[in-house]
């Protein structure tokens, strides 16, 4: 549900725009040894700006097992039927000029987390480069436009009349097809493509923002401004928020306070301290505050999680 309200953000930034969505369909479907797919797709009956979204996560390989690549989207669909009778739950009237009363527009949402084991046989053999120029030990998320072939696919994928194997077999191309459109957007030689900024063409200014992150990690439990943080990476304060959003998927505040909380969950329940302990060495003068903002990124009160 976290990964899914992740991308919703990027796609429907105003989230009381998205409180409007409900969930007409969904399928998950595992290809033995392959692939994991999931779709959820969403009516709206109001006008909703969508933004096509998606997003390529990256986990290392750790001891005895491969690294693993997981593609998610966030893509308007095609309008949505509400009468049980047309076929494939998909308006059959579209087929035809006039325009019928029961269709909703849709936002769909896909994920195809690619196993482990099958990211080994792809490689196996290929020393000279590896899937989205992989050099890095960190995992990594990035956002990237999904290209007209990519959405293309994910229409396939959602429309189809496949069932058992050919199903699975089916998906696992259409998955594929994802896979090479989007490590090409890697490969190619276009930061701009990868990243979504222009400036960020520039080691020099991918450093900065790498930078930022550090001084963020470093310093949770004391809040730095985004002009301060500006100043110290030496970046103007736009480039830093566009660029960093880019190379990370999130904003530099939700960043920021996603590892503040991780760190006072682990010292609420790992390290056994208090909550008004946690709350001074998170940097928060008001307990209550600390308790909304940490409700908010865990769904627990602070109180709570130490009952447990």
């Amino acid at each position: 549900m976290k990964e899914v309200q992740e991308i919703l953000s990027l796609a429907i930034p105003q989230p009381a725009m998205s409180d409007q969505l409900q969930l007409a369909e969904a399928d998950t479907v595992t290809v033995p040894d392959c692939l994991d797919y999931s779709l959820q797709r969403y009516v709206y009956e109001h006008p909703l700006p969508v933004e096509d979204v998606a997003m390529v996560v990256y986990q290392p390989a750790k001891r005895g097992q491969s690294a693993a690549i997981e593609l998610r989207y966030c893509v308007a669909g095609s309008k949505y039927c509400k009468n049980p009778g047309c076929t494939d739950q998909v308006c059959a009237e579209k087929r035809k000029k006039e325009e019928c009363n029961d269709k909703l527009p849709s936002v769909d949402m896909i994920t195809v987390r690619f196993q482990p084991a099958f990211i080994q046989t792809l490689q196996k053999g290929n020393t000279s480069f590896s899937l989205f120029e992989l050099q890095s030990r960190k995992p990594f998320v990035k956002t990237i436009q999904p290209c007209t072939k990519s959405k293309t696919v994910l229409e396939q994928m959602v429309h189809h009349n496949y069932e058992g194997i050919l199903k699975n077999i089916f998906l696992q191309s259409k998955a594929l097809e994802l896979l090479l459109f989007s490590s090409d957007q890697f490969i190619q030689n276009d930061t701009d493509e990868r990243y979504g900024c222009r400036f960020l063409t520039q080691m020099e200014d991918r450093e900065k923002i790498e930078k930022a992150r550090s001084i963020l990690l470093e310093q949770l439990d004391a809040p730095i401004t985004i002009r301060d943080l500006a100043r110290r990476v030496a970046m103007n304060e736009c480039y830093l928020k566009k660029g960093f959003k880019a190379m990370f998927g999130t904003t530099i505040y939700d960043y920021f306070q996603k590892e503040r909380m991780e760190k006072a969950k682990g010292l609420l329940y790992e390290k056994g301290l208090s909550v008004s302990e946690v709350a001074i060495m998170m940097g928060y003068s008001c307990i209550s505050h600390f308790s909304t903002a940490f409700k908010k990124h865990t769904g627990l009160k602070p109180c709570e999680l130490l009952l447990r």
